[in-house]
């Protein structure tokens, strides 16, 4: 296990190829800081611009996901204000935002750490699904976070061919493990069940349509509450989801060689082949008839 050995670290060159796939791993490794020792442990393993700060407030280049397996400490933004770190925490840090970070003497600490860059890391910064606002996220001790971190780490140490681009994909997929992990945190069982059946209910319904007003009665719900789980658990609105579905349903109909466009439309309960028309085109980017050639040439 990587935990045998106290540390490791490993600074990258990042090739032309891993620029290309516009995510990339600069460096990764991880260190057990024990109780009342200095930190950060063997500074001499790191760029003086990474070590030489971090405790008293330093700004990198790039981001990095820092994780806490054991032990506790604190972490301070650019506001100079500390939150208390404990073991099952993940922080994040961001291209040009002081921060500074250390683990309590009295506990020590164990951390795993990646940093990365890259056109789309910087989209995903935009987009607000990483966000210098909410740089804490307390994920628990997450076997699917902790696994991230050990095949980064691995793949480091041995550089066998096209790493840094798996490197890369394992960054994207740490990323989107963290988003899952509070995905769940944030629903209980309870309301999983309310999503689910929501869920069936329009799967039956499909094609005759219902109104989410009357998914959430038969649930026994309110509706802005089905409304909220359903973003919460899905990142979209009850009538944008069932809309999805009915459009995919749609799909499978226009390959039946046997219904015309109008008749696809009736079936599923659309007011009027128009209208099914402008709002297939609208969510698909082509219309129907452009879809339904595009379809038999796939099938064919």
């Amino acid at each position: 296990m990587i935990n045998q050995i106290h540390s490791f670290s490993r600074y990258l060159p990042v090739n032309k190829e891993a620029e290309r796939w516009e995510i990339y791993c600069n460096d990764a490794g991880y260190s057990q800081t024990p109780a009342g020792s200095t930190y950060p442990p063997q500074p001499e393993s790191h760029p003086k611009a990474y070590a030489d700060t971090v405790a008293t407030g330093r700004i990198l280049m790039e981001f990095q996901a820092v994780y806490i397996s054991s032990g506790k400490g604190w972490y301070e933004g650019p506001d100079r204000s500390r939150k208390s770190i404990k073991a099952g925490d993940l922080f994040l840090l961001f291209p040009g935002v002081r921060h500074a970070y250390s683990p309590d003497p009295e506990t020590g600490w164990h951390e795993y750490w990646v940093g990365f860059a890259g056109h789309h890391a910087n989209r995903l910064y935009e987009n607000g699904i990483i966000s210098a606002d909410k740089p804490v996220h307390n994920i628990g001790l997450n076997q699917d976070v902790m696994a991230d971190f050990e095949q980064i780490i691995q793949l480091c140490r041995q550089q066998p061919p096209g790493f840094q681009v798996l490197l890369g994909a394992l960054v994207l997929q740490l990323l989107a493990h963290v988003h899952a992990c509070e995905i769940r945190a944030k629903t209980t069982h309870e309301e999983s069940e309310y999503v689910e059946t929501a869920r069936s209910i329009m799967r039956m319904h499909v094609e005759d349509s219902i109104e989410v007003g009357d998914i959430a009665l038969e649930i026994g719900i309110s509706y802005q509450r089905l409304l909220d789980l359903f973003q919460d658990y899905t990142g979209l609105t009850p009538y944008q989801y069932f809309l999805k579905l009915r459009i995919h349903r749609a799909k499978e109909l226009l390959l039946d060689r046997s219904l015309s466009i109008k008749e696809v439309a009736t079936q599923m309960n659309f007011d009027n082949q128009y209208y099914f028309s402008r709002l297939f085109r609208k969510k698909t980017g082509m219309p129907p008839s452009e879809w339904r050639i595009m379809g038999y040439d796939d099938s064919e």
